[in-house]
Protein backbone atom coordinates (compact mmCIF):
# COMPACT_ATOMS: atom_id res chain seq x y z
CA UNK A 1 0.00 0.00 0.00
CA UNK A 2 1.51 3.63 -1.00
CA UNK A 3 1.29 5.89 2.00
CA UNK A 4 1.92 8.93 0.30
CA UNK A 5 -1.03 9.57 -1.45
CA UNK A 6 -3.80 11.77 -1.16
CA UNK A 7 -7.03 10.50 -0.52
CA UNK A 8 -9.68 10.55 1.68
CA UNK A 9 -9.58 6.33 1.68
CA UNK A 10 -6.04 6.33 3.03
CA UNK A 11 -6.83 8.74 5.94
CA UNK A 12 -9.62 6.83 6.99
CA UNK A 13 -7.76 3.47 7.19
CA UNK A 14 -4.97 4.60 8.65
CA UNK A 15 -7.16 6.55 11.42
CA UNK A 16 -9.59 3.18 12.11
CA UNK A 17 -6.10 1.30 12.04
CA UNK A 18 -3.49 2.70 14.13
CA UNK A 19 -5.56 3.26 17.73
CA UNK A 20 -7.08 -0.29 17.48
CA UNK A 21 -3.11 -1.42 16.85
CA UNK A 22 -1.85 0.80 19.78
CA UNK A 23 -4.58 -0.14 22.13
CA UNK A 24 -4.15 -3.90 21.57
CA UNK A 25 -0.55 -3.38 22.00
CA UNK A 26 -1.02 -1.48 25.79
CA UNK A 27 -3.27 -4.10 26.69
CA UNK A 28 -0.37 -6.46 26.20
CA UNK A 29 2.07 -4.46 28.17
CA UNK A 30 -0.68 -3.37 31.21
CA UNK A 31 -1.00 -7.74 30.98
CA UNK A 32 3.22 -8.41 31.33
CA UNK A 33 3.69 -5.41 34.00
CA UNK A 34 0.35 -7.20 35.79
CA UNK A 35 1.97 -10.07 35.66
CA UNK A 36 5.47 -9.78 36.22
CA UNK A 37 5.02 -6.99 39.08
CA UNK A 38 1.66 -8.13 40.45
CA UNK A 39 -0.09 -4.31 40.00
CA UNK A 40 -2.97 -3.76 39.19
CA UNK A 41 -3.51 -1.96 35.69
CA UNK A 42 -7.57 -2.18 35.02
CA UNK A 43 -7.86 1.35 36.52
CA UNK A 44 -5.66 2.29 33.65
CA UNK A 45 -8.16 1.49 30.81
CA UNK A 46 -9.31 4.63 29.85
CA UNK A 47 -6.12 6.12 29.99
CA UNK A 48 -5.18 3.50 27.36
CA UNK A 49 -7.93 4.33 25.52
CA UNK A 50 -7.37 7.80 25.33
CA UNK A 51 -3.96 7.46 24.68
CA UNK A 52 -4.34 5.36 21.70
CA UNK A 53 -6.66 7.52 20.23
CA UNK A 54 -4.48 10.33 20.82
CA UNK A 55 -1.47 8.08 18.60
CA UNK A 56 -3.60 9.67 15.65
CA UNK A 57 -2.14 13.09 16.00
CA UNK A 58 1.46 12.24 14.11
CA UNK A 59 0.23 10.37 11.06
CA UNK A 60 -2.37 13.76 11.15
CA UNK A 61 0.66 16.39 11.48
CA UNK A 62 2.80 14.10 8.72
CA UNK A 63 0.08 14.50 6.04
CA UNK A 64 -1.10 17.74 6.99
CA UNK A 65 2.06 19.51 7.42
CA UNK A 66 4.83 17.47 5.78
CA UNK A 67 3.51 15.90 2.87
CA UNK A 68 0.56 18.68 2.35
CA UNK A 69 -2.30 16.18 2.01
CA UNK A 70 -5.00 17.65 3.29
CA UNK A 71 -7.53 14.77 2.20
CA UNK A 72 -5.96 12.13 3.98
CA UNK A 73 -5.44 14.51 6.87
CA UNK A 74 -8.39 15.90 7.17
CA UNK A 75 -10.56 11.88 7.23
CA UNK A 76 -7.72 11.29 9.83
CA UNK A 77 -9.08 14.09 11.91
CA UNK A 78 -13.05 13.27 11.25
CA UNK A 79 -12.31 9.76 12.36
CA UNK A 80 -10.03 10.95 15.14
CA UNK A 81 -13.01 13.11 16.25
CA UNK A 82 -15.63 9.94 16.21
CA UNK A 83 -13.46 8.44 18.74
CA UNK A 84 -13.23 10.95 21.05
CA UNK A 85 -17.02 11.63 20.79
CA UNK A 86 -18.17 8.10 20.98
CA UNK A 87 -15.15 7.75 23.96
CA UNK A 88 -17.23 10.14 26.11
CA UNK A 89 -20.50 9.13 24.71
CA UNK A 90 -19.64 5.38 26.55
CA UNK A 91 -18.68 7.33 29.22
CA UNK A 92 -21.87 8.79 30.28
Amino acid sequence: MDFKKNSHTLGGLIALALPVIVYLLLIVIAYGVKTLFKIETSGFLDAMRLLSIAVNLFPMRYYFVKLKYDLTGRSILLVTFIYVIVFFWLQS
